[in-house]
């Protein structure tokens, strides 16, 4: 058993970059699971609306440019990240965190962890939605039920139900909760990411997820004269016939050594954001270049001026973990297994840290509009058994030796090659 103890268009430029959501209703919308949901003991009692303040503005759009430049491979293949979705996930995570551990999260995402839970509150409740611009945000907090283990802390729960209306269940870490934990995804990304994770190892004891879907038409939608092959020259040099969509927009985009448009979405609340580095100037160069305050100042140079726009139609969906990134960033001890976690419980088993922060993204920009889902989870253990910085699998052909330990001198010394 688990024990429970108690401006308008600065706003749309960060909700491009960051993907931005609705929040939905706390419970499962009918999702068939067999873990225990708790949520409907955690109702919202934070009374505070929060506030998009223009420090955390500075703040997500630095969080965003870093992210995205760490993750970005440089290997001539697409790249593409949620930082809202990353950033919920971690908030969430934070309000666990104490010490030094609280302390470099909060470095990381530039003010502390009560006044982001405020703001993305406020930022998350203030986006548009309608049924042809749809963004919507779940969070879900699954912790393991198993008697003499986990427990954890009431005041973390209810801090995260109060401002990021998180589902929580206990469940048994099994393969059901497998299934169930899927299902969620699967769920809550509208079928577009339909898997998160394949197992759950011995030492895990809570997922902590956000999941995001921006399902949106265009504003102008592009008829069948507007869109004709065209060539697109990949990275490497070669060249590959694609659709391309072809229209006139009235955002133009000047700053640097780049050039570009904006792209309204139904209700004109969002926009897609196409930038060119110009000629000779290496993409990957270009985004090395580009800081969050440096991303608002390109969106606060746009001007209403003409300007004919060709993109191409493209899908693709990647998986990665942030857990590199997020160190580069500050965030180091969070992964150690001596991190500081003690707002979230403890574990009778040993101390918890945050062994992974994964993600896993779609996108498909066509004729239509566009569809975009994310799904980021961090994955909490209890320490079991040392934490190795090396790695060594004799699994193909070895030397071996038998030494005095007072010399180093072989006694016997030989080589497995064959069995």
């Amino acid at each position: 058993m688990v024990f429970i103890r108690r401006k308008h268009a600065l706003r749309a430029a960060v909700c491009l970059i960051l993907v931005g959501v609705m929040v939905l209703p706390c419970v499962s919308c009918g999702l068939n699971v067999s873990a225990l949901e708790l949520s409907s003991g955690y109702s919202r009692k934070a009374t505070s609306q929060g506030e998009v303040t223009d420090d955390f503005k500075a703040s997500m759009a630095d969080f965003s440019l870093k992210l995205f430049k760490g993750l970005v491979t440089k290997d001539g293949k697409n790249d593409l990240v949620s930082p809202l979705s990353a950033i919920i996930c971690l908030a969430m995570i934070a309000n666990g965190a104490d010490g030094n551990t609280k302390t470099q999260m909060e470095e990381a995402f530039g003010m502390d962890i009560e006044t982001l839970n405020e703001c993305l509150y406020a930022f998350t409740s203030s986006l548009y939605h309608a049924d042809d611009c749809k963004f919507s945000i779940a969070d879900s907090i699954w912790f393991r039920n198993e008697e003499n283990r986990l427990h954890v802390n009431e005041d973390f729960l209810q801090t995260n139900a109060d401002w990021y209306n998180a589902q929580i269940y206990s469940a048994k870490f099994d393969s059901t909760t497998l299934d169930d934990i899927n299902a969620w995804c699967k769920r809550y990304t509208d079928g577009l990411i339909d898997k998160m994770i394949d197992e759950i190892s011995d030492d895990d004891v809570m997922y902590l997820v956000n999941a995001l879907v921006f399902d949106a038409k265009w504003e102008v939608k592009y008829e069948k004269e507007n869109v004709n092959d065209g060539v697109f020259t990949n990275y490497g040099g070669g060249v590959k016939t694609v659709k391309m969509l072809s229209s006139g927009e009235q955002v133009y985009i000047s700053s640097g050594s780049a050039r570009g448009f904006a792209k309204n979405y139904a209700g004109g609340r969002y926009s897609m954001i196409g930038l060119l580095p110009d000629e000779g100037v290496d993409v990957y160069d270009y985004i090395d270049s580009l800081s969050g305050g440096e991303w608002l100042e390109i969106w606060e140079s746009r001007i209403s001026s003409s300007v004919s726009v060709k993109m191409p139609e493209f899908t693709y969906s990647l998986k990665m973990n942030l857990n590199d990134t997020l160190k580069s960033m500050g965030m180091i001890d969070m992964f150690a297994s001596a991190a500081d976690f003690s707002k979230l419980g403890y574990s009778e088993r040993g101390n918890i840290y945050c062994s992974d922060v994964d993600q896993k993204v779609f996108i498909q920009v066509d004729r239509s509009g566009t569809k975009a889902a994310a799904i980021t989870w961090g994955t909490m253990k209890d320490e079991c058994a040392p934490m190795f910085e090396y790695e060594v699998i004799l699994d193909r052909p070895f030397v071996y030796a038998i030494v005095d330990n007072a010399t180093g001198l072989p006694m016997f010394i030989g080589a497995v090659t064959n069995f």
